[in-house]
């Protein structure tokens, strides 16, 4: 590779560097500005919500009102009656279609009632038995000393809300009383057309909600229930998350019966939104799903049934005017039952909604912890080992970026004997180097004889071919579980260390002033990368052609790691930065050493 190849390579880098800004200031406002925003005559679009009244969970049953709109609305879908000559066939379907949405003013009322634990407090609606909001406490919305903690809004995309079976939807209100032991409520209603449906939500502190939902049949004859869809909140980006290469502001997975999770973010934002102009875009998967989840880049809402009967999932997309998913929810759908004379059944769900902590995920089972994007197989398991290192280190000296630096010094204790190894082995291919010319002149119109000789060679100097390359092999495992980790991990939100606000974002120093915000650790590590680099024995092996590419790689591979890595989570770099300056010092001491040994053989 000659110099003007390199001046390419480093111009095409340059510009992949550059992309991002360009993009944002100039492309995009000149070709594709954003559409107008329609006017709102307030920020919801929505009447203000009832505020949430603390009660006593001893107290006796709250009674919820709007009982007779329930019964207006529903007289019209109320089954026909069955002859009696035709009760042992199969009742013909009844299936309730949802009663047009009322204009907002005219939405009924609502009850909020909290529940507390010790780590977060939950708001739940009498309007359909939903949930409207989960207050985390152990999460802080804002890197400020006094920030509020995290809230997950619903709005009105309330969490556990009934689709499709008219009388069950978060249009009608339902009684509530307190579970005994008050870790949880019990909705009820009472439909025209004999149907009693009871719902028991009870609350863990792991941010996991145990459902169970009671369909009764009050009457003498059978009922044919309807197929229904239950939805998860609404769920929307993280604020002030900067976008990352492979990774989305909002996702969609599902676990298919083959345990195979699909993710549908690609689809999402590069397809489903591009082909309508709507701003709720409605996407049926048409498959069967074990669970669904939705997500941001910390936080998720995963549903599951515990029997699995649903037949597939529904994705909800709103998008807002520049078409980029503003919000996204989820559902699960069931399909039509017969529900005998007098008798009942039920369904029973989890739902969590709460970090993405791998523990956490991997305690619900059912493969949840795959809702956390670690790559394949042995990535993850290799990133759960790392997980459980740092956060053990994490809870002995508390702050996460002396953790990844004491981690990498653990890594690279570990790995000391294969990359002194292969520092060895690098050396005496050097040392041999010109005996390898000689064969290659000698042999250069016999490919297969100069192979036989050079390995008669390598058999001679006890020296292994690939002894060189084996220390990256192993490391490069270890490398990408952390890159994966790092990104996502929720533990990194807000981590400080030194003049780092965030080790699970960029730097972003000077941000609002730069055209591209500063970050110094990807450049410090770029640097020692190079220092490291020139300090490792190279073999030089091949051809004066071969030798120089090699060289040429060695200086290119620092500038592409700056390229790759720049807007990537500060924590990833502090991990690379300290595993170059250990390099670095192992480089050191190793010639130091060799100096040494060499004085010695000569003093002899």
């Amino acid at each position: 590779m000659n110099k003007k190849d390199v001046l390419i390579m480093v111009g095409l880098m340059g510009l992949l560097f550059l992309w991002g800004p360009i993009d944002k200031h100039f492309i995009k406002p000149t070709f594709f500005p954003d559409a107008p925003v329609p006017e709102e005559t307030d920020q919801t679009g929505q009447p203000e919500e009832a505020v949430p009244q603390p009660i006593d969970m001893a107290e006796a049953p709250l009674p919820i009102p709007a009982a007779d709109q329930a019964e207006e609305a529903l007289a019209e879908i109320a089954p026909a009656p069955v002859a009696e000559h035709a009760l042992d066939e199969a009742p013909a379907p009844v299936t309730p279609e949802p009663a047009p949405e009322p204009p907002a003013e005219e939405r009924i009322e609502e009850t909020l009632i909290e529940v507390a634990t010790e780590r977060m407090t939950v708001s739940f609606s009498s309007r359909g038995g939903t949930i409207a909001r989960i207050v985390m406490h152990d999460f802080d919305e804002l890197n400020e000393p006094d920030s509020p903690p995290v809230v997950m809004e619903f709005g009105e995309q309330r969490a556990l809300a009934i689709e499709g079976f008219s009388g069950l939807t978060q249009r009608h209100n339902f009684e509530a009383e307190p579970l005994l032991g008050g870790d949880g409520l019990r909705f009820s209603t009472d439909l025209p057309y004999g149907l009693r449906f009871v719902r028991e939500i009870r609350v863990t502190d792991d941010y996991v909600f145990h459902v169970t939902d009671t369909f009764q049949n009050k009457l003498q004859q059978p009922l044919q229930l309807p197929a229904f869809r239950l939805v998860t909140g609404r769920m929307e980006p993280v604020p002030g998350v900067s976008s990352t290469y492979g990774m989305f502001p909002l996702g969609v997975d599902t676990l298919l019966p083959a345990d195979s999770v699909k993710r549908w973010s690609k689809d999402l934002h590069n397809r489903w939104m591009r082909q309508t102009t709507a701003d709720i875009v409605t996407q049926p998967l048409n498959t069967p799903v074990d669970w669904v989840a939705v997500k941001n880049k910390y936080f998720v809402q995963s549903l599951r049934p515990r029997t699995l009967d649903t037949e597939n999932s529904i994705v909800f997309i709103e998008a807002s005017p520049t078409r980029e998913p503003a919000a996204i929810w989820a559902a699960l759908q069931f399909p039509t039952s017969t529900l005998a004379a007098g008798s009942e059944f039920s369904r029973e769900y989890v739902l969590f909604a709460g970090p993405q902590e791998l523990d956490r995920l991997r305690a619900i089972g059912f493969h949840q912890d795959r809702i956390l994007e670690l790559g394949w197989a042995p990535i993850r398991f290799f990133a759960g080992l790392l997980m459980v290192g740092l956060s053990g280190i994490y809870g002995v000296f508390g702050n996460y970026g002396v953790a990844i630096m004491l981690l990498t010094v653990i890594i690279r204790i570990l790995f000391w004997p294969l990359t002194h190894k292969g520092t060895e082995s690098m050396r005496r291919m050097q040392e041999v180097a010109p005996l390898m010319k000689e064969l290659n002149e000698k042999y250069k119109d016999n490919a297969q004889k100069r192979q036989q000789a050079m390995m008669e060679l390598y058999k001679e100097h006890k020296i292994n071919p690939l002894g060189g390359c084996l220390p990256m092999i192993v490391q490069i495992p270890v490398f990408i579980s952390l890159f994966y980790l790092l990104r996502t991990a929720v533990e990194l939100r807000y981590a400080s260390f030194l003049w780092i606000d965030d080790l699970s974002e960029p730097e972003g120093i000077l941000g609002d002033v730069l055209p591209l915000p500063l970050n110094i650790l990807p450049i410090f590590m770029a640097v020692t990368m190079y220092f490291q680099q020139k300090l490792t024995p190279m073999a030089s092996t091949g051809s004066e052609q071969q030798v120089q590419v090699q060289k040429t790689m060695m200086r290119v591979m620092p500038i592409m790691m700056l390229v790759l890595l720049y807007n990537f989570a500060s924590g990833l770099a502090l991990y690379w930065s300290t595993q170059n300056v250990l390099m670095i010092v192992q480089q050191a001491l190793y010639r130091r050493r060799r100096a040494l040994q060499e004085q010695s053989a000569v003093g002899k």
